[in-house]
């Protein structure tokens, strides 16, 4: 530095400097908020806007619409279908005097759900059905019904209503492993009663050589086909004649007087199943491999869904 320059102050050599630049020392200098880029960093930077979320639907202290329009957009998302439906039976009709075969059902309402869960005790439960099956089914007398006929119907009832997959747990004989199997209502195999199936039947009984003439159980008779020593005392109910007698005194009487090979092939032949759907579904244990046979049951989630 020169002499010169020594002696001025560093205000003076600013100002010359400003001077010689162009500026006005009375107005200072311009500093950028922010430093420029260099060209090579310089990018642009795309911003993708934030998506508001949905807002929470606000309850409605009052409505101005009917209960009937508000319940429509409560439920606009479900299909409810509760029409009538046909369905073959296995016995074809062919049990009845007069039957088209086939009866309508539709599925189970809340009322019948409600129904259905005020059960306390066995004897409500079987009435609670019975009303079930008279109030979902059409085209057939609930009494007269065969009892192959009205479990089938109850299958399809519980698959049209609660869905076709049914759970049920079966233990296995060899290890006592609990197996939990999931049924398919649709995929049980149902036989359905030949072309020349008619009731009443007859038979001849061994001994006496009598022909008896009967039909096979119904609705009616349900009360009486859980014990095989109440079921032969009251076998009589399911006989129309005994040689040549309707008497409900004389068929009631020639059962004590006959032989027991007379009245076990009798009730043989009254329970054999001729048609109805297959109640018996094979599985592999989880547990062991075995392969084994379990009933497929009613249980207490029968009417429920799996």
């Amino acid at each position: 530095m020169s002499n010169q320059n020594q002696e001025k102050s560093l205000i003076d050599l600013a100002r010359e400097h400003m001077d010689q630049a162009g500026a006005n020392p009375e107005q200072g200098v311009d500093i950028p908020e922010q430093p420029a880029a260099s060209p090579e960093r310089a990018q642009t930077t795309e911003i993708t806007p934030e998506v508001a979320p949905k807002p929470a639907p606000v309850a409605k202290e009052a409505f101005d619409s009917t209960v009937k329009d508000a319940i429509a957009s409560l439920t606009s998302e479900v299909t409810l279908d509760s029409s009538w439906r046909s369905l073959e039976l296995p016995s074809r009709g062919k049990a009845y005097i007069q039957s088209t075969g086939s009866v309508e059902i539709r599925p189970f309402t809340y009322e019948d759900e409600r129904a259905l869960r005020s059960i306390k005790n066995v004897k409500k439960a079987e009435q609670t059905v019975a009303n079930l099956v008279k109030a979902c089914v059409r085209g057939l007398d609930y009494d007269s019904m065969t009892v192959e006929d009205k479990n089938y119907i109850l299958f399809k009832l519980r698959e049209i209503s609660y869905g076709d997959e049914y759970t049920i747990e079966a233990s296995c004989p060899h290890c006592e492993a609990k197996n939990r199997l999931a049924v398919n209502i649709s995929q049980i195999h149902v036989n359905y009663a030949p072309d020349d199936y008619q009731e009443p039947m007859t038979v001849t009984l061994p001994d006496t050589k009598q022909d008896v003439v009967f039909v096979t159980p119904r609705c009616s008779h349900e009360y009486f086909l859980g014990d095989l020593a109440e079921f032969t005392d009251n076998m009589w109910q399911l006989m129309v004649s005994v040689g040549e007698y309707k008497d409900e005194r004389i068929k009631r009487e020639f059962l004590k007087a006959t032989t027991v090979r007379d009245v076990a092939f009798l009730r043989e032949k009254i329970l054999e199943e001729r048609y109805g759907m297959q109640k018996q579904m094979s599985y592999e244990c989880a547990g062991c491999g075995a392969v084994n046979e379990s009933i497929i049951p009613f249980t207490e989630s029968f009417f429920s869904v799996s």
